[in-house]
């Protein structure tokens, strides 16, 4: 059975993320992006950035060149649960550098060394995002703000909906956004079409109701609707039919770790 969203599905969500980064790129200014947790925030911004193509050439030992390449027009970073904001700046100069290095079709492999600030060169590059911002310390926020000062490229902040109050409060920082976009959910009539879609390439089909029960269980949320998904194979396999049903799908909906069904867990106890 084919991995559910195997390919990338442009949705009315991604659409309006991808005008708020175009404008980010051409007026050069901050954007914050926030949503709840499963939305797609991170594919959408790992899409927008053709970041597949661009994450396999950066390696720690320097740039691979292949032979056709897109050229790279937007950065994508998620800090590491480890990240300090001095190590945040050197990944940063160094992933500029590299994506640099693939735009302008080097043949050197630049040999290891500490990154410097010095060596940001976004010639190439528009965008730099920034995912999961909400784990960063304001030292670390503070860093990504100095960054966008002297890279002049635009830059998308990417969090969680309460990240927003609190990148507010940060003066500096917040006096340099030019839009906050709230990336939401699908809604009803978009997350049916999807399911269809992806039913479909599975090879399976839907009975009556089980569209309206998948609305219900994932409520338009990206990452449960992916993890609903997966489900199936071992469901359908142990009901013996390759017909979704309702059943099925409020079966495999129980078996996430939402805060509904833990609550649903503490009563049986």
């Amino acid at each position: 059975m084919e991995i559910p969203f195997s390919t990338f599905e442009q949705t009315r969500e991604y659409r309006r993320f991808v005008q708020v980064c175009e404008a980010a790129r051409r007026y050069r200014y901050l954007v914050v992006c926030v949503g709840d947790r499963g939305v797609g925030k991170t594919w959408a911004a790992r899409e927008y950035a053709q970041w597949a193509a661009f994450e396999r050439l950066l390696m720690a030992q320097g740039v691979a060149f292949p032979a056709e390449c897109p050229m790279p027009r937007t950065a994508y970073y998620r800090p590491k649960a480890t990240s300090t904001p001095k190590s945040i700046e050197q990944d940063l100069a160094l992933l500029l550098w590299g994506l640099q290095m693939i735009a302008d079709h080097a043949s050197a492999v630049a040999q290891e060394s500490g990154p410097m600030s010095g060596m940001i060169r976004p010639d190439g590059v528009g965008v730099v995002m920034v995912d999961e911002v909400d784990g960063l310390s304001q030292a670390g926020l503070e860093v990504l703000r100095d960054v966008f000062d002297r890279s002049r490229v635009g830059m998308v902040l990417l969090g969680r909906s309460g990240s927003a109050e609190r990148l507010q409060k940060m003066a500096a920082l917040s006096s340099r956004v030019g839009v906050l976009h709230a990336f939401g959910a699908l809604g009803k009539p978009e997350t049916c079409v999807l399911l269809e879609q992806q039913i479909q390439q599975m090879g399976l089909s839907l009975s009556e109701g089980a569209a309206e029960a998948f609305v219900q269980k994932t409520e338009g949320n990206f990452q449960e609707m992916y993890l609903v998904l997966c489900h199936l194979d071992y469901l359908l396999l142990r009901h013996g039919t390759y017909v979704v049903t309702a059943e099925v799908i409020e079966e495999a909906g129980d078996r996430l770790l939402t805060q509904k069904n833990v609550q649903r867990l503490r009563k049986k106890r």
